[in-house]
């Protein structure tokens, strides 16, 4: 299948890529590829991808840049891409290159490391083997085994213990290439007990070329931490992006992770959530809203494993024109996890009937003193609600548009940040009136 493409690349290519890598990249790399070449591409036949079209993505004969040639670009312009009034420290990676200006690394608060995967493991190099690959090592997903095969660097965020960030984080993932390309990251992000950091990541690309980015992320977050992850997919019809996100969570701690979709060709974001913790929260969810042949999916996994814990999981999907969403979610309640209070939900949208969603909400539970529920719907617009409005005098596109943002507004309450909550928003209603435009301010626009 499409694999073989990328096992011969390996077979001929893995020294060099070894050579320009991290050097912890390469620890776990030839076991991967190992597993790999048994495992392939998935198939429909796989039940986590029985709808998804993210294996066909594959066919396409993508370059990857393993000798890491760095574009010319100028930093400064690079650094005009920031949310106005937002105040954020600003960080971009251009394909798989981390860049930080001097300005901004001073800017950082003390206790806060922002830095690429490779600095980092020189730098810091007990805190990146206390906990890199701790969260994944039991993983055998085939897309997690070809980002472990080809990835060669990443970011490094470090919260160091009782350190609070007043301003927000931003992260700008840009991509840039002539020719299709594959781009790989691993990640690392680690909040330390009584810590507290926001981050906003924002996937963009400059040019209309074929792109397939694979970002694997773990996220640790220790006793009596708060740590929020947003995260802003906007980039174009050709851009493809496979994401996977592993968190674990320790006692009191808080977590939000938001997800939110605007432009992508396909995408599939698989989040799992380990809860380790006692009197941890959780709140996990995103909205997309989707036209022309668009797939996203939304693929999660929440383990409670301790008792006392809550998390609330919402997605909430519009889908227009031949677009296809799909949302897979599970929920699992160990037997040692008693008093957990666990809700998910997922509601859609379709605007026209050749839209497309599969939906498949799961709860697993072993304990018997709980509180757990989940549901999903699927519908059209509210035709009641939608005559209600025309009848006093509102346009019905006008009406349309303002039935759907009240659909996804619980999602978009749940971003702890005003100025953020506030941009998202109008960028939503930019969206549903067909507007593609990225954030106001942004370069790329």
């Amino acid at each position: 299948m499409y694999e073989q493409q990328y096992i011969e690349f390996y077979n001929n290519f893995s020294e060099k890529i070894k050579e320009n890598s991290a050097e912890i990249l390469n620890v776990f790399r030839d076991e991967a590829f190992k597993k790999f070449y048994n495992a392939g591409f998935p198939s429909k036949k796989d039940e986590k991808y029985q709808y998804s079209k993210i294996s066909e993505t594959m066919q396409t004969d993508f370059g990857l840049n393993i000798n890491r040639l760095k574009f010319q670009i100028d930093k400064n312009f690079l650094f005009h891409c920031k949310i106005p009034s937002i105040n954020a420290n600003l960080a971009f990676i251009v394909n798989d290159n981390f860049y930080l200006s001097e300005n901004q690394k001073f800017a950082l608060p003390k206790g806060v490391i922002f830095c690429s995967l490779s600095d980092a493991e020189k730098l810091y190099p007990e805190v990146v083997k206390k906990y890199f690959n701790k969260q994944t090592k039991n993983t055998d997903d085939s897309f997690y085994l070809l980002n472990s095969v080809f990835a060669q660097d990443g970011y490094f965020l470090y919260i160091q213990q009782d350190t609070v960030i007043p301003n927000t984080l931003q992260l700008i993932n840009l991509l840039r290439s002539a020719n299709p390309l594959m781009v790989n990251s691993r990640n690392l992000i680690v909040i330390e007990k009584n810590a507290e950091a926001k981050i906003l990541i924002c996937n963009h690309a400059t040019d209309e070329t074929d792109f397939f980015a694979s970002r694997v992320t773990e996220i640790f977050v220790e006793d009596n931490a708060k740590f929020d992850y947003y995260a802003l997919e906007n980039t174009n019809s050709k851009a493809n992006s496979f994401s996977q996100l592993f968190v674990n969570q320790k006692d009191n701690s808080k977590v939000t992770i938001n997800n939110i979709g605007l432009n992508n060709a396909v995408v599939r974001n698989n989040i799992e959530v380990d809860i380790d913790g006692q009197g941890a929260e959780l709140f996990l969810g995103g909205m997309l809203i989707s036209d022309g042949k668009q797939e996203t999916e939304n693929y999660t996994l929440i383990r409670h494993n301790q008792p006392n814990s809550t998390s609330k999981e919402l997605f909430k999907y519009i889908l227009d024109e031949n677009s296809h969403g799909i949302f897979s979610g599970k929920i699992v309640v160990t037997k040692e996890a008693q008093k957990t209070e666990s809700r998910q939900t997922n509601k859609n949208i379709c605007l026209t009937d050749n839209a497309l969603i599969h939906t498949r909400p799961q709860l697993e539970i072993y304990a018997d003193d709980v509180k757990c529920g989940h549901g999903a719907t699927v519908g059209q617009i509210d035709n009641d609600a939608l005559f209600y409005l025309q009848a006093r005098g509102i346009p019905k596109n006008e009406a349309l548009q303002m039935l759907l943002s009240a659909f996804v507004a619980d999602v978009l309450e749940q971003i702890n940040i005003d100025v953020l909550r506030e941009r998202l928003t109008l960028m939503v209603e930019k969206r549903l009136k067909k507007d593609n435009s990225h954030c106001h301010g942004c370069f790329l626009c």
